[in-house]
């Protein structure tokens, strides 16, 4: 191996986190600091669209858009299977449909790790994986058996990964659990490629906006989390040979506005609901991803549904129907060629959200949302960071604007494996 080249390569996801927070002299970051002055930093870097958790971590491990990797929202319909499916915590078993990171670097022999990353469930080619899930039993069911059972002898309470991932309020300790699980990979078996996400800033900023103390709090926490993966890799003696690429995944709004559609689709007639208030018919659906949704128009619905749709919802304040231009300009396939692209798109102004609630009590039992994304990401307050410090990484150097799909191309190249898929470049 050359001495150039990083013998690791550790990539961190800090879920919601704002490029504008690198440019505030009082956020409480001293870690994402130093690494930017000992590596380089984007002064902010555009996430994909819909600007969601799981297709932005999926084009940062694909370097493709979402019309290719097929990630389209964190919800959508699957026309194919004819239901309502959820990238959102891994509840479905729809693979990427292009290369990873993780395939060729394991098609190299060298091994992966996987802590709390989105669309990991089921991957062979990690070795020491926990996907990210919200529900116990997929934890019990996904993580790799050897590492959760190492975790388990720890003592480590991983009975509680399925609760503490559910309820925003103890993200804190879903986050905790995840850096001592990367913290005994790196000990044990350091692999090549090991990626990493936390959530807390993510779920505080939805709980109590973006410049919320609780959100300010998050950023700090998470800051530390980041500290200690650091100076975990500094007393093994592996951080001079380490690159680390540390982002967001989306920016974050404050909302004013909350839309929901589906409600508006009952009334349409399109929606039939059972006395639980639970669907039980649809001729078309709203599936939300925040600050946008796909609107499918199903079996049985008017031939003039798409149309009347497209008036409705364009004339709702807030909301605009994306034209089929747009859609493919913002990196979504046509409408009818892919199984869950909407028939319309739903972009909403910032500070405008819609949900997927069909009933009043519905969205009256759900967690209100204070700050959401899923907006136009070219929004300045939707663009992420971007640090990287680490062999091969040039010193005190600041990049512009750089585009989420730069990602997967750069961890490659420090990886010195192929991603001919990729359509990003190369940050170093």
């Amino acid at each position: 191996m050359s001495a150039r080249h990083p013998a690791i390569v550790v990539m961190v996801s800090i879920d919601g986190l704002r490029a504008a927070a690198l440019d505030d002299p009082d956020a409480p970051i001293p870690t994402l600091r130093a690494l930017a002055a000992r590596g380089l930093r984007a002064q902010a870097m555009q996430p994909v669209f819909p600007s969601v958790t799981w297709p932005c971590h999926t084009s940062m491990v694909t370097g493709v858009a979402p019309r290719r990797h097929g990630v389209l929202g964190n919800q959508v319909y699957d026309r194919v299977r004819g239901r309502a499916i959820s990238h959102y915590g891994d509840r479905t078993d729809v693979r990427v449909a292009v290369e990873t990171l993780w395939d060729r670097v394991a098609a190299d022999k060298r091994q992966v790790a996987a802590l709390c990353w989105p669309k990991t469930r089921g991957i062979a080619a990690i070795a020491d994986n926990i996907p990210e899930f919200y529900e116990q039993e997929l934890f019990e069911a996904y993580a790799s058996p050897t590492l959760w059972r190492e975790l388990c002898g720890r003592g480590l309470p991983l009975e509680r990964y399925g609760a503490w991932s559910a309820c925003h309020a103890t993200t804190p300790m879903q986050d905790w659990l995840t850096l001592e699980a990367a913290l005994h990979v790196l000990a044990e078996r350091p692999p090549a490629l090991m990626l990493v996400h936390f959530l807390t800033l993510d779920s505080l900023q939805h709980e109590h906006g973006v410049d919320s103390p609780e959100a300010r709090w998050a950023l700090a926490h998470t800051d530390t989390l980041l500290g200690r993966l650091v100076a975990a890799l500094d007393r093994a003696g592996r951080l001079e040979t380490t690159a680390l690429l540390v982002f967001g995944d989306h920016g974050f709004v404050d909302v004013h506005t909350t839309h929901h559609p589906n409600q508006i689709l009952q009334a349409e007639g399109l929606l039939a609901l059972d006395e639980a208030g639970a669907v039980v018919r649809r001729q078309a659906w709203l599936a939300g991803n925040g600050g946008s949704g796909h609107l499918y128009v199903l079996d049985g619905a008017p031939a003039t549904t798409a149309d009347r749709l497209r008036e409705r919802f364009a004339a709702l304040p807030g909301l605009s129907v994306l034209q089929a231009e747009d859609c493919e300009e913002l990196g979504l396939p046509a409408a009818g060629s892919h199984p869950t692209q909407g028939d319309l798109v739903l972009l909403a102004a910032p500070g405008v959200q819609m949900t997927e609630h069909v009933t009043d009590e519905a969205a009256a039992r759900a967690p209100t949302y204070r700050a959401t994304h899923g907006h136009d990401p070219r929004e300045p307050e939707l663009a992420t960071a971007l640090v990287m410090a680490g062999p091969c990484i040039p010193a005190g150097r600041l990049l512009g604007r750089v585009d989420m799909l730069d990602v997967a191309p750069t961890a490659a190249q420090l990886l010195r494996v192929p991603l001919p898929d990729a359509d990003g470049c190369s940050l170093v």
